[in-house]
């Protein structure tokens, strides 16, 4: 009997993971990928995340495997509209290969019982009484908790009958690396840009091995109308904003392949299913023109470990635990998931696009603010 099963290695499983395992409790830490493995995502780690990787413990160790800072922003739109600032501090850009790997590794120092390349199949039981998961290879394990931390979409989703998947999710992303081949003309060091296409947007930061991550999110007519073929998709969509088609055609691209996902969507899914406690995106995904992501896992896994180890004493009930993740987890991202709505359909259409990048444009505290706010400050 575990005090804690978390279904998921990445960023909001792996932390929590570390948490609850340095407070004396036994955890299992279950990933179906074997790591390390690439993962979609903007691999981009805002300020903000400094506190909670130091209370990790893995700061330092982030910095020594070359994490590149990064300090500026730039937005622009397929008009030519374009706003600039200063972050809030210094950022990060990391693959999610060499992240994960680490932090599935801490966890596993804090003391979890930390499997790799074991699937969750299937959770039965009650919030209050105890769970059973079973994974893919028939194997059984029993939890007082279980946490889901698989990220946007996952096969228990269905098992739990999420209400989400009941609802039109239109959307698809990819990633791939890319090498600067015209280096004046790549992404500059120490910069994220987003690039609003029609119908999508694109981020571009640099990573650790001095690659340029591209990712980017559209609607699933476009992938359709470039005959389902990723790179035709970007040289089709992409190339309609001429600061993105300039950066692109200054690099080649160096993944083998495209990380790819699809029913993407926005919609806040609940912090509890069938008595699991979803933490991440796994609960509530923030609109990747934010850049925020990253640092709402991290911070979220926080905000769960206190709930989880008052329950695990008997300091509360299962209705409190439930109560207190979820006055928690509300009040942190409520509104930064709103604001995030807000600018995800902004950047897909163009004259919107183009109308608030001029906003932020004319009136600079305008731009700096919502940058803050879409990082709960």
């Amino acid at each position: 009997m575990y005090d804690a099963i978390i279904i998921g290695g990445g960023l909001a499983g792996s932390s929590l993971a570390a948490h609850l395992a340095r407070a004396g409790r036994s955890v299992l830490l279950l990933e179906k990928r074997s790591l390390p493995a690439d993962k979609l995502c903007g691999e981009f780690l805002s300020p903000e995340v400094t506190g909670s990787l130091r209370r990790l413990g893995v700061l330092d160790e982030v910095r020594s495997a070359g994490a590149h800072p990064i300090r500026r922003a730039r937005i622009t739109s397929a008009g030519g509209a374009s706003f600039e600032s200063a972050l809030p501090g210094t950022a990060l850009g990391l693959s999610r290969r060499r992240l994960d790997a680490l932090l599935f590794e801490n966890a596993r120092r804090a003391g979890a019982d930390a499997r790799d390349g074991t699937k969750a199949r299937a959770v039965e039981g009650a919030l209050g009484e105890g769970f059973s998961v079973e994974t893919g290879d028939g194997e059984r394990f029993a939890g007082r908790l279980v946490f889901g931390a698989y990220g946007r979409r996952g096969v228990l989703d269905r098992t739990l009958e999420r209400p989400f998947l009941e609802k039109d999710a239109p959307l698809v992303a990819f990633k791939a690396h890319y090498d600067a081949v015209r280096p004046k003309t790549a992404l500059p060091d120490g910069a994220i840009e987003v690039h609003a296409f029609p119908g999508g947007y694109c981020g571009l930061a640099r990573i650790e091995t001095g690659a340029v991550n591209a990712c980017w999110i559209a609607r699933t007519a476009l992938l359709k109308d470039a005959g389902g073929d990723p790179e035709a998709m970007a040289a089709q969509t992409l190339s309609q904003n001429p600061a993105l088609a300039e950066r692109m055609n200054a690099m080649e691209r160096a993944s083998e392949e495209f990380e790819a996902t699809s029913q993407v969507t926005l919609r806040t899914k609940g912090t509890f299913a069938g008595g699991v406690c979803m933490v991440g995106d796994t609960a509530g995904m923030i609109a990747p023109l934010c850049g925020d992501g990253m640092a709402m896992a991290l911070r979220a896994a926080e905000l769960a470990a206190g709930p989880a180890e008052d329950v695990l004493d008997g300091r509360r009930s299962a209705t409190g635990f439930r109560n207190a993740y979820e006055r928690r987890w509300t009040r942190a991202f409520r509104t930064r998931l709103a604001l995030g709505r807000f600018a995800h359909r902004s950047g897909l259409h163009p004259l919107l696009a183009s109308a608030v990048v001029r906003a932020f444009r004319w009136a600079p505290p305008l731009g700096r603010w919502f940058i803050r706010r879409t990082r709960g400050g």
